[in-house]
């Protein structure tokens, strides 16, 4: 690729965290808002149900190197056994030209883990996994060096992501490839999305589909020459896979494929008031059979206004992603101080409780320093608790061996890891700077197990 196509897909890789660029989408044309609406806070849930069982390092064979983007995946119905991905920066002053893949697995539940060095240099690692095992990660770039090119591979592993199958799926995609993933699983079916970019540099958001073999094309949102960003789907109880798709200052929309007849819905209104975000925004299902809030959907980011940050703000939807409520900000702090909420992620228990992680400046007077804060709604998103802090050290990424990865990664990633597990307590994986640099931590926050609050 020349130096020139080199610089509009770092651009456009910037965009992605600041949703940058209004688009066509679905045959009618969306403006940006003359105005927006401030958000509401949710309602405070003063019960504490939430035990940190403190913070564990990852080590990595890259042991003075960044690991930044970390991704995580719990078995369902083994508590022992977690997967883990991240990008391993080999210069910190060219980052977005030198990473390369890492992938690591624990058998006991988080406490000790090992790593797979692999030979890919790129970006954007994902991680899913099924009931049985299958574990299914995906990656953009190229095996051996970087390339400047972003092909998608698709790698797989049949045991858990302790060995990984030799056989890559490649798809190469159309102009300058693709620009992120994200997988889901349920059962033994798994979707991704990426964005595609075409001739042109506008870009798509593809969903892909594989049912135990290999992925295949089942959609595609268009954006109609224009660049449109995306999260992760969610893929409902009954089958069907909530895509969303969004952009700058404008509107957030969510279509819906229906496995069966193989099509995908018109444009749901998840928001009018996205703002600029601060990380990927990241979306949910609540998938447990026994759940009050059975395939409500959530969609969740940390949002900023120009400079200030204006909080982590969530959507719900209780029909399988038709209709969405207003959004409310969840990040329920009792200090004065501003918010500085980057890299929101979500998940949900069997049980219903969802349990949302985000980067924060709260503890540090000067707000300079970051903690990972997290927080649970037993009660489908109404009320929310009083944000439990996971990080016993509070960090500043802006340092010499960070260099410029700080400047990119500000909160360790434009993404970080958190997935429910088997015994339905959360699984936090984050980029922590607390010894100089990015190495991964992670935690385990038990919930107290009772019944949940339903109306």
């Amino acid at each position: 690729m020349k130096k020139s196509n080199l610089s509009l897909i770092l651009v456009f890789r910037l965009q992605v965290t600041l949703l940058a660029i209004p688009v066509l989408i679905s045959g009618f044309q969306c403006h940006a808002q003359s105005s927006q609406n401030e958000v509401s806070m949710v309602n405070l849930d003063k019960d504490n149900d939430m035990t940190l069982e403190g913070n564990t390092k990852i080590v990595s064979q890259f042991s003075n190197l960044p690991l930044v983007e970390p991704t995580i995946a719990a078995h369902p119905s083994d508590e022992n056994i977690l997967a883990a991905a991240a990008m391993v920066v080999t210069d910190v002053n060219k980052p977005y030209q030198s990473c390369r893949l890492s992938s690591f697995i624990s058998l006991d539940g988080g406490k000790k883990w090992e790593e797979t060095a692999h030979d890919y240099w790129g970006y954007d690692p994902w991680i899913a996994m099924s009931e049985n095992g299958k574990t299914i990660m995906s990656w953009l770039g190229t095996p051996g060096n970087f390339q400047h090119s972003f092909p998608l591979n698709v790698f797989t592993s049949n045991n858990g992501g302790v060995s990984w199958l030799p056989k890559v799926q490649l798809f190469k995609g159309k102009g300058h490839g693709h620009d992120g993933t994200k997988l889901v699983g349920l059962k033994k079916t798994f979707y991704l999305t990426t964005v595609r970019f075409n001739a042109n540099m506008g870009a798509d958001v593809v969903l892909y589909e594989s049912n135990g073999g290999p992925f295949n094309e089942v959609g595609v949102i268009s954006g109609e020459g224009k660049r449109l960003n995306f999260c992760e789907p969610a893929i409902l109880t009954n089958g069907h896979v909530v895509v969303p798709s969004l952009h700058y200052n404008g509107k957030v929309w969510a279509h819906i494929y229906n496995p069966k007849d193989k099509s995908i819905s018109k444009a749901h209104e998840v928001s009018q008031n996205p703002k600029v975000g601060r990380g990927y925004a990241r979306m949910a299902a609540d998938t447990g059979l026994n759940s009050a809030f059975k395939d409500n959907v959530y969609f969740v980011r940390a949002v900023a206004d120009g400079k200030s940050s204006k909080g982590v703000w969530l959507n719900t939807s209780t029909n399988g992603g038709r209709s969405w409520s207003i959004e409310k900000r969840i990040d329920l702090f009792e200090n004065p101080r501003q918010s500085k909420a980057n890299v929101a992620s979500i998940a949900v228990n069997k049980n219903g409780v969802i349990g949302i992680s985000w980067v924060d400046a709260q503890h540090d007077t000067g707000q300079l320093a970051y903690d990972v804060y997290f927080t649970i709604s037993k009660d489908g998103g109404k009320s929310f608790q009083r944000p439990l802090r996971v990080t016993p050290v509070s960090s500043n990424p802006r340092t010499t061996k960070n260099a410029d990865v700080a400047n990119k990664f500000i909160g360790g990633g434009h993404y970080l890891g958190l997935t429910s597990r088997a015994d339905n307590n959360f699984q936090l994986l984050w980029s922590d700077s607390r010894q100089g640099f990015f190495q991964l931590q992670t935690a385990t926050i038990k919930i107290k197990q009772r019944e949940l609050d339903v109306e």
